[in-house]
């Protein structure tokens, strides 16, 4: 049987290097924004919103770390 772990913390990294790091962080925040928007307003309950934001946010931390 496998447990799942809630995450109770989520993080951004973005990588500085310039203007063009900068730009790209504001726009993907900013979907990223809308996206958290959209997951709190389904229905699911708060352990699998938790888990949909999570992810969300791990993959934008990707993206604006150049991985």
């Amino acid at each position: 049987m496998s447990v799942v772990t809630i995450p109770g913390f989520s993080r951004v990294e973005i990588r500085t290097r310039g203007k063009d790091d900068l730009s790209l962080a504001a726009a993907e925040l900013k979907r990223l924004a809308g996206e958290l928007e959209s997951i709190a307003g389904q229905d699911h309950n708060d352990e699998t919103a938790t888990i949909l934001a999570h992810h969300k946010i791990k993959a934008t931390s990707q993206i604006l770390r150049g991985k």
